[in-house]
This record gives C-alpha cells, structure tokens and sequence, in this order.
C-alpha cells in the first residue's frame, strides 16, 4: 500500500483505509463530497472491488447481506442526504440483524455558508436537517470527521467498531474539509496505515464451560436453538448436536443452519414456524441457544410453552455479552464466538445416544405436518407447492434469498435447505425489496454459488433498480416471483374488509425483459423446471414470473401453540 505523503487529501486517506481492508468491496453512488474518495479509489486501480448501483436501498442492502454471508464488513458510500433518504433499509436491517456494515456519507454541508442554509446540508443547525444525529438512530455507532486526520482514524474506527462485539454497521459522516483538506507533515505522521486487524474474541471461562457441560451430562432432552448469528458456526453447530444426538430447531433468521434434510433438524420455530420445532424445543429440559437473542418475535412473544427460562435450563452462546440473560433466564451464559466455543463445550460434554432419542421421535411423530399441496390450482401456482418445488430443482449449494410478506412464510415452510445450501430472510427490520440486492450481494460474497431471489409483485417493483444494477454489473442470478397481484398478508389479515391491498395486472417478464434480463412466464411443472434448468445453466440474470393463487396465506401456517384468534392477527396489517 502507498504510504500518504504531506499534501494527501482525506479522501485519499479514506480510500488507503478501505483498499486495506481484507478483500475490499465497496457498493456506492458518487455524490456530493464523496466523490472526492471515488476519484481516489480510481487512483487504486484493481486494490478495492467497486461495484456501481443504480439507487442507494440497494447499496445499503448489498452491504448488509455481504456481511451475514462472509462475517466482514463490506463498505457502502454515497451522498449523506440519500443514504439516509433512501438506502435506510440496509442500514436498519444491519442494525437490528447484527450484520457488519462500513457506512461512508458526507454531510454537503456547504463549507464556509453552512450557517446560511445552503442546498442539501445537513450538519445539523438552522436551516439544515441533522445527518449525524439520523444517522446515529439507525446504526450502532457514528462517527463525525470534520479533518483529514480524523477523516482516516474515524474510518479505521468503524471498521473495528463494526466488527467488535456484536456486529453491526457504524458510519463515518464526512465534514467537506474532512475530505478536502490536505494533510501537514505532522498530519501525516499521526497516520498510520496498517491493515486492519480484528480485537481477540472473547472465550468463556473453564470452569463456566465445566459447569455447562455438566448440565448437559445430566440433561434427558437436549435441544440446540440456532439463530442467525450461528451462520459462521454451522458444522460446529452441526458437530455438537450430532455429538448429543440433539435435535436442532432454529429461529426464522438461522433457517438453514444445519441442513434441512438431516435427521437431526426439526425445523424452524415461531409463529410459522413447524409444529415440530416447536414442540421440540417445548419438551426439552435444556436449551443450547446458539447466536440468538430469543427473542420475543421468535418465541411467540415469549411463549412459555415453547421456552421458559424458570422450567428449562439454558445454555446461551453469543460473542455480545449483554445478549447473555437479556430475554431469558440463562443458567449457562457463555461469552464468545460461537465457532471457538462450541468445540470446546463438546470437548467437556459425554456423548449423548446412538441413536434419535426416543422424546424426540415421538415429538416429530405427533407433531401437525402439513402437507406440500398440488402445484395447480386452475391456470394459477399454489405459493407453497412452488417453494417446494423450488428446493428441488436448484442446485444443493444455491443461496435462497427471501423478502417480506407472505413469500418469505411460504419459503421458510416449504423451501428445505440442502447439504451445502444457504437462506437468507430479512433478520431485522423485514422490509420489502430485500430478496433481489442480497441474491446480487451472493454473487460477489459467494461466487460460483447460484443466488436464487424469492419475492411477490410487491417486492419486485421495489427491486427494478436492483435488477438493472445486476445486469449492468453481469452478475448470474435467478429472480422468481410470486405474482398474485396483491399484498397477500395484509389482504388475508384484512378478512372481509379488504382495502388498498390490492395491484394492477402488470406484465412483469415484459418489464423485465426491457431492463436485458432473461424472462420467462411460468404457470405449469415443465415451464418453471425449464425456466430453473437454463437459469441454471446460462449466466445471466433469470427473472420467472410464477402467477401464484391466494388460496394459501399466512393464517394456514400460524402454529396451533400461537393460539390467537384470527381478529388478533388481522389486526396487525403491515405488508412486511
């Protein structure tokens, strides 16, 4: 790496910062001052992956879901006023989901007239809006850079800050003097850039890994919960269970963590979850919660049928310490990377049976099981039968992303992750127009591996720009959408008083296909295996338009232990 010399600009300090980072992408937008940095990171030629989009929503996203599928920051960077304007989406769900981001945003505060309410400003103070403060309610931590010196530390700050503890995205707003000014010889020597290099992870104590696994020992129904943060820990996940011979059940946001098809996964839990799952982790004596906070929505709003703290003895693994307890009673808190202590709780705790123990076989015997239901359904697709389909048709190591709304409940019941395969659902804030710029973010974080994006109509709009961005950047991925014209949860949750819940029948490959992708209208078996099988097989961005029934909703999959009445659940009426 070149070393900054006197009369460096921030900005090219910013752009060495990122260049050092361990394979360093970056989603962005030039705009405003940023584009100081852009013009810098030219300068580095092939030292920082720099992928163009087409609106900042899908930037944000793209980071967001880069970080959950490899662990490291990716950096997104455009105009302040935009990012949080419209790439909020991203930054939230990084925030809420516990994803590492870098965000890089200046403040086009107008310099010397920023007291005189120049145009787009927004440091804060009479007529300006107050980016650092909007900013630091949506991310884990801000930072304000306001000279060149500043511009670099506070950049290499976010980096370890984004990535220490528990995850998340911290952003960096630039003052313009922060990326104009040029740096002094002392400047210069204040500044040192060395790569970055992540803080030691925190490891639990011996004999707090001694007491936990003694209460395993003396455990007769072992459960291992996984959740999203267990996604860098799946064969440990997997290692350990089998070692029990636990069943494993995972929240919506760890679906996919052990694969679905192995005699020990029981399935997802919650209020659409499986019954399995469900009654699975209900009848356990102890709970292994592996990278989740157990949350309220997770467990049915705290249902103690399902878990309880008081009645069950929890072991609980999180590198943040302050998840430790926070839901639940936890006899077992355990601080650290779930990879590094997983190992070392096996190592301590005896072998469990040779075989399913008993409990738990007569858990998946009684449990409700819903059955797949027919594809056809007149000249539509039933939704669920299409998931299901789907699972068999991609490759076993294709990486399924979800969006919000009634799709992601169909693809969380129905679509079976294989051995070598990925899912990924919105873990945070849930908001429509996710699926597409994550199944993009796969194709840099993930190469080789086939991103398969599942949305409704609804979602889709929202994800044209993403679309464009896929194929300027000619990126292979497969679209398939569940067009049904219609918000399906709100208009199901609506019951008999439906209202603006309803689209208009729009030919969406048509759309599609002006933007370059590769389209395709799909409505029987033969004509989606078709349209997967070239998806497959030719590198393009594939987009299936599937005309999916209403007949199935979110109402079909509510567990029998949710219990609420279907006014309790029309009363919630939001789309994601």
């Amino acid at each position: 790496m070149t070393a900054l010399t006197p009369g460096s600009t921030g900005a090219q300090g910013v752009a060495h910062v990122v260049a050092g980072l361990q394979d360093p992408i970056l989603f962005g937008l030039p705009g405003g001052h940023t584009v100081e940095v852009f013009d810098a990171l030219r300068d580095l030629g092939d030292d920082v992956e720099a992928v163009l989009v087409r609106e900042e929503s899908i930037g944000t996203v793209m980071a967001e879901s880069y970080g959950r599928f490899t662990g490291r920051p990716a950096v997104v960077m455009a105009q302040g006023a935009w990012i949080l304007g419209a790439g909020g989406i991203g930054i939230m769900e990084a925030h809420l989901g516990s994803s590492p981001m870098v965000v890089l945003l200046d403040a086009t505060e107008g310099g010397s007239y920023s007291h005189h309410g120049p145009y787009q400003s927004g440091f804060g103070g009479y007529g300006a809006f107050d980016l650092p403060a909007a900013m630091a309610a949506i991310t884990k931590r801000t930072f304000v850079a306001t000279d060149p010196v500043q511009a670099v530390q506070m950049t290499q700050l976010a980096v370890t800050h984004a990535t220490t503890g528990e995850p998340g995205p911290v952003a960096v707003v630039f003052h313009s003097r922060a990326l104009l000014g040029r740096m002094t010889d002392d400047d210069v020597r204040r500044v040192t850039l060395a790569p970055h290099v992540p803080a030691p992870a925190p490891c639990p104590e011996t004999r707090s890994l001694d007491a936990a696994a003694a209460a395993l020992d003396d455990a007769d129904r072992v459960v291992v919960l996984a959740g999203n943060g267990a996604r860098a820990a799946q064969d440990e996940v997997l290692r350990l269970a089998e070692h029990l011979r636990a069943p494993v059940v995972t929240t919506p946001g760890g679906k996919g963590v052990v694969p679905e098809t192995h005699e020990l996964a029981f399935g997802v839990i919650g209020s659409f979850g499986h019954d399995t799952a469900n009654r699975a982790l209900g009848a356990a004596d102890t709970v292994v919660a592996v990278g989740t906070k157990i949350g309220a929505t997770d467990t049915m709003e705290e249902h103690p049928d399902l878990v309880d703290g008081t009645r069950q003895t929890i072991v609980q693994i999180d590198v943040e310490p302050l998840n430790l307890g926070w839901t639940q009673r936890v006899a077992h808190p355990l601080v650290g990377r779930a990879q590094d202590v997983l190992p070392l709780l096996g190592a301590r705790a005896a072998a469990g049976p040779a075989r399913l123990p008993d409990w738990a076989r007569q858990v998946r015997d009684t449990a409700r099981e819903l059955p797949v239901p027919e594809l056809a359904e007149g000249d539509r697709v039933n939704p669920r039968a299409l998931a299901a389909l789907l699972a068999e048709l991609v490759p076993d190591d294709a990486v399924a992303t979800c969006d919000a709304g009634e799709n992601r409940l169909f693809m969380l019941h129905d679509y079976r992750v294989r051995p070598g395969g990925t899912i990924l659902q919105p873990n945070g804030g849930g908001g429509m127009g996710y699926a597409v710029p994550a199944a993009l973010a796969a194709t840099y974080a993930l190469p080789g591996r086939l991103p398969v994006a599942v949305l409704g109509d609804g979602g889709y709009s929202m994800s044209l720009h993403a679309l464009m961005s896929a194929v300027e950047n000619r990126r292979h991925l497969l679209v398939v959408v569940m067009d049904n014209q219609a918000l399906g949860w709100v208009l199901h949750g609506q019951g008999e008083r439906p209202f603006m819940s309803t689209f208009g029948d729009f030919d969406l490959a048509a759309i599609a296909g002006s933007i370059g992708c590769t389209t395709t209208l799909a409505r029987t078996r033969e004509e989606i295996t078709g349209a997967v099988d070239r998806a497959v097989a030719e590198p393009a961005v594939h987009v299936v338009v599937v005309p999916v029934s209403l007949s199935e909703s979110f109402l079909t999959l509510r567990s029998p232990m949710a219990g609420a009445s279907h006014e309790e659940v029309g009363a919630d009426r939001s789309p994601e």
